[in-house]
């Protein structure tokens, strides 16, 4: 009888741990959640409602997927998928995604990990294959014709900081140095991730326009950062590459797509500092 007890308790302490708790960052809170398609009422949010029996659902077809928008940058460590009360779920060779591309296309954000196995009735905790990954954006993708099913989805990290808003509105120059007075500089956006940061603080601003470390230079004939880096990443809205003069910077779009436009230095907008 001992021995019947004692197999049964061993079963389960497995069940409780069948996946790896998470040893590095916090838990991230809130977010706005969408997926591909919804089967019947079990839309997105069901997936981090903190209730473990109630799952969000896509329809069965192709690339289905499920994302959430972790409103901030985040250095991400582990992301825990809990399907442990459902029993029809297989999420083998599905992609977990990590972006900052807030347009729905997922060909530029990057594999953190493919699932290897079925999800089914199990609690597993996923760890990026190349070590954290920073990102705005993590996705659940499965490319084959099937459904995508989580039940819960907790994401551990930890949030960027250094970026800072000022809702003043100032001409290029003026904002310049009120950044250097802080011993800051204008922002400069070298990469994906920097853009997703950008937009999130963006976003909050009182202006239609946010400026941007971006100046042209009249002596060299091109757009330079002002901290002396050269532009390697660009996201310039439709047309907008070809037109250069002298005295305009570039600004970021506060809604929509969040792309550069160049405006002449004596606009006012806010701007965003950079430690």
């Amino acid at each position: 009888m001992l021995w019947t007890l004692l197999f049964f308790c061993l079963i389960g302490t497995s069940a409780q741990n069948q996946g790896a708790s998470c040893t590095t960052g916090k838990l991230i809170e809130g977010g706005k959640t969408t997926q591909s398609s919804t089967y019947g009422t079990f839309s997105s949010d069901r997936a981090v409602d903190g209730i473990y029996s109630s799952c969000a659902h896509t329809e069965n077809k192709s690339n289905s997927w499920w994302t959430i928008d972790l409103l901030g940058l985040y250095e991400i460590s582990c992301i825990n998928i809990n399907n442990t009360s459902h029993g029809n779920i297989n999420l083998t060779n599905a992609h977990i995604l990590i972006g900052n591309s807030s347009d729905g296309n997922f060909d530029q954000h990057n594999v953190c990990t493919t699932i290897s196995d079925t999800t089914r009735g199990k609690n597993q905790t996923f760890e990026c294959d190349n070590g954290p990954m920073s990102g705005r954006y993590v996705t659940v993708l499965l490319n084959t014709t099937s459904v995508v099913i989580l039940c819960e989805v907790k994401i551990y990290g930890t949030k960027k900081d250094g970026l800072m808003l000022v809702r003043e509105n100032r001409t290029w120059e003026e904002a310049l140095y009120h950044c250097r007075d802080l011993n800051m500089d204008l922002v400069s956006i070298l990469n994906e991730d920097t853009q997703g940061w950008v937009e999130l603080e963006a976003r909050k601003a009182d202006s239609p326009y946010v400026w941007l470390g971006l100046h042209y230079s009249c002596t060299q004939k091109l757009f330079l950062w002002g901290d002396d880096h050269i532009v390697t990443f660009e996201r310039w809205g439709p047309g907008e590459k070809e037109i250069e003069d002298c005295d305009m910077s570039a600004v970021i779009d506060t809604t929509g797509n969040h792309y550069w436009w160049k405006k002449f230095d004596f606009n006012k907008f806010n701007f965003i500092c950079a430690e």
